[in-house]
C-alpha cells in the first residue's frame, strides 16, 4: 500500500512539471468544445398523440356474416410501415425538406435522417399512439408530425376501403372464371351422359343391378313358360280326347238319350270339360265328377234313347277346348318372346360389363370436377356477399375512430441540445485531456523523487540525495507560478460558469441573433 502511495505521488509530482502544457491543452479543448456546443443548432420537439377506438356495435352483430378484420394487427402493421420510403418522401415534400437537397443521394440522406429521428410510440393496451420529431426549425418539426399523423389516419381509413375494393374485384374475377369452368364441366358431364346413356346408372342402379334384375326376371319367365307349356299340353290332350270320343260316337252311330238322366250326364260332362280347363285329372273335383258320370252312365245304359246326329253341348265343349288350346299356344309364344328378349338383354349387359369400369371412372372424375367447381363457385359467391356487407358495415358503422388527443403544435422553446450538461462535460474533458498530456510528457521525460524507486529501477546502489536549496528569489518565483496557474485555472472555471449562466438565462438566442445581424450588415 505504501509503495502504491509512493508511486502515485511520484506520478503526480512528475506531471506537475508540465502543468502549463496541461493548462494550455485544457484551455484549447474547452474553448473549442464550448464553441462547438454554442453553435450547435437548437432542436425543437413536436409531438402528436392519437387514440384509436376499435370498438363497434356492429362487430358482434356481424359475427359470421361479414369479414371481420383484425384491427389491432392492422394498426401494428401500419405503425411499422409508416416510415417507409413512400411516406417519408411525401413528408419531405410537404415539409419543404427537399429544398435542401440537390442530388438523389442528398434526398435519400434526408429520408434516412427522418427515419432515424422520427419516434413512434404505442401503448397497445390503451390504443394510444404518439408521433414525435425533433428538428432545428420548429415549423418544420410541426409539419413533419402533422403530415405523418394525416398519413396514419388516412391509411387506416383508406386501406380498408382499398383492400375491400381489391378483394371484391378479385372475387368477381374468380367468380367469372369459376362460372366458365362450371359451365364447361356441366357440358362435359351432359355430353358424357348422352354418349353413355345405356351404360349410366339410373334410379334402379347400374349395369350390375340391371343384370341381376334381368336374370331374376328371366327366371320368372322360365317358370311361367313351364307353367304355360303344361297348360297348353293339358288343353291339347283334352281337346284330342274329346275330339276322339266325338268321332267314335259318330262312327258307331251312338245317340244321346233324351232322358233326364242323359241330360244330367251331358251337363256333368260339360262341367267336367270346364274343370279340366283349369285343373288336371288328379284334382279331387275332377275325379269326383268322373265317378258321378260313370255311375249315371251305368244306370242309363238300358234306357230308351232317341237318335240324334250330333250333340250341340258336346260340340260347344269341343270348340271351347279348341279355342283354349289356341290361346295357350299364343300365350306360350309370347312368353318365349319375352324369354328371348331377356336372354338378349342379359348378353348385352354382360358385354357392357367390360366397359363399365371405364365409364364409371370417367363419370366419377367428371362429377368430382363438377362438384369442386360448383363448391368453389358457391364459396366465392358467399365471400363476395360477405365482402360487400363488410364494406357497407365499415362505411356505416365507423369501425375505427381516431381521436386526436394532442394535436401537433409549433414548439416555442427548444428541447436540445442539453448545453449545460454538454458544457460541463467539455470542462471535464478539457481537464482530463490536459492531465493526460502532462502525464504523457512526464513519461517521456521521467524524474525520480525517491531514492528507493531510483535504486529499484536503475539497479545501482543510491548512496544519498542532495536537497534543493530554495532561495528567496526561487521561492518567490515558485509562488508567482503557482498563483498564475491557479488564476488561469480559476479563469477557466469562471468562463465555464459564465457560459452556463448564459444558457440558463436564455441569452444565447439574443447573442446568436446579434451575431447574425452583424454578419449580414455591410462592413
Amino acid at each position: 500500500m505504501n509503495d502504491l502511495i509512493v508511486t502515485l505521488n511520484t506520478h503526480i509530482r512528475s506531471a506537475w512539471r508540465f502543468r502549463w502544457q496541461a493548462l494550455l491543452t485544457a484551455w484549447l479543448v474547452t474553448m473549442v468544445g464550448w464553441g462547438f456546443v454554442f453553435i450547435m443548432p437548437d432542436k425543437y420537439h413536436s409531438e402528436a398523440k392519437v387514440y384509436v377506438d376499435t370498438e363497434s356495435v356492429l362487430r358482434p352483430l356481424l359475427q359470421g356474416l361479414a369479414v371481420q378484420t383484425d384491427l389491432q394487427q392492422r394498426l401494428r402493421l401500419m405503425t411499422r410501415t409508416l416510415l417507409n420510403n413512400e411516406n417519408l418522401e411525401k413528408v419531405m415534400r410537404e415539409a419543404d425538406l427537399d429544398l435542401e437537397a440537390v442530388t438523389v443521394e442528398e434526398r435519400q440522406g434526408i429520408i434516412e435522417q427522418l427515419r432515424e429521428t422520427v419516434r413512434i410510440e404505442t401503448q397497445r393496451r390503451q390504443n394510444f399512439y404518439s408521433i414525435s420529431y425533433e428538428y432545428k426549425d420548429p415549423y418544420v418539426a410541426k409539419k413533419v408530425v402533422e403530415t405523418l399523423l394525416n398519413i396514419f389516419v388516412e391509411a387506416a381509413l383508406g386501406d380498408t376501403r382499398v383492400e375491400s375494393d381489391t378483394a371484391q374485384k378479385f372475387l368477381l374475377d374468380q367468380i367469372k372464371d369459376y362460372e366458365a369452368r362450371l359451365v364447361e364441366a356441366e357440358n362435359r358431364l351432359t355430353e358424357f351422359k348422352r354418349r353413355n346413356v345405356d351404360t349410366m346408372p339410373g334410379q334402379s342402379g347400374g349395369v350390375f343391378s340391371q343384370l341381376q334384375t334381368a336374370q331374376g326376371e328371366l327366371q320368372d319367365v322360365d317358370l311361367e313358360l313351364k307353367e304355360a307349356r303344361i297348360r297348353r299340353d293339358e288343353l291339347k290332350r283334352q281337346y284330342e280326347r274329346t275330339a276322339a270320343e266325338e268321332d267314335e260316337r259318330r262312327r258307331q252311330g251312338q245317340v244321346i238319350a233324351e232322358t233326364p238322366t242323359g241330360r244330367r250326364i251331358l251337363a256333368m260332362e260339360t262341367r267336367l270339360d270346364e274343370l279340366l280347363l283349369r285343373y288336371t285329372d288328379a284334382h279331387p273335383d275332377v275325379q269326383e265328377l268322373r265317378q258321378t258320370i260313370a255311375d249315371l252312365k251305368a244306370q242309363e245304359k238300358d234306357a230308351v234313347v232317341v237318335e240324334s246326329p250330333t250333340n250341340p253341348m258336346i260340340s260347344s265343349a269341343l270348340e271351347e277346348l279348341k279355342l283354349g288350346y289356341r290361346q295357350a299356344e299364343v300365350h306360350l309364344t309370347a312368353i318365349r318372346l319375352r324369354q328371348s328378349e331377356f336372354q338378349k338383354r342379359i348378353v348385352e349387359l354382360k358385354q357392357k360389363l367390360d366397359v363399365l369400369p371405364k365409364v364409371e371412372a370417367e363419370l366419377t372424375r367428371l362429377n368430382r370436377d363438377y362438384e369442386i367447381n360448383r363448391t368453389n363457385y358457391q364459396e366465392l359467391v358467399q365471400r363476395l356477399e360477405s365482402a360487400k356487407m363488410s364494406e357497407e358495415a365499415d362505411q356505416a358503422g365507423d369501425n375505427v375512430k381516431f381521436r386526436i388527443v394532442e394535436p401537433p403544435k409549433v414548439p416555442l422553446l427548444p428541447v436540445g441540445p442539453k448545453r449545460i450538461l454538454l458544457s460541463l462535460g467539455v470542462l471535464v474533458l478539457g481537464l482530463g485531456v490536459g492531465g493526460g498530456v502532462a502525464f504523457l510528457l512526464s513519461q517521456f521525460k521521467p524524474v525520480y523523487y525517491d531514492t528507493s524507486i531510483l535504486n529499484r529501477e536503475s539497479g545501482f546502489p543510491v548512496l544519498g540525495q542532495v536537497s534543493r536549496v530554495w532561495t528567496s528569489s526561487l521561492a518567490l518565483k515558485r509562488k508567482v507560478e503557482v498563483v498564475g496557474f491557479s488564476i488561469s485555472l480559476a479563469m477557466l472555471l469562471v468562463v465555464c460558469v459564465a457560459i452556463l449562466l448564459t444558457y440558463q438565462l436564455g441569452y444565447r438566442e439574443e447573442i446568436v441573433s446579434n451575431l447574425k445581424l452583424l454578419l449580414r450588415s455591410p462592413s
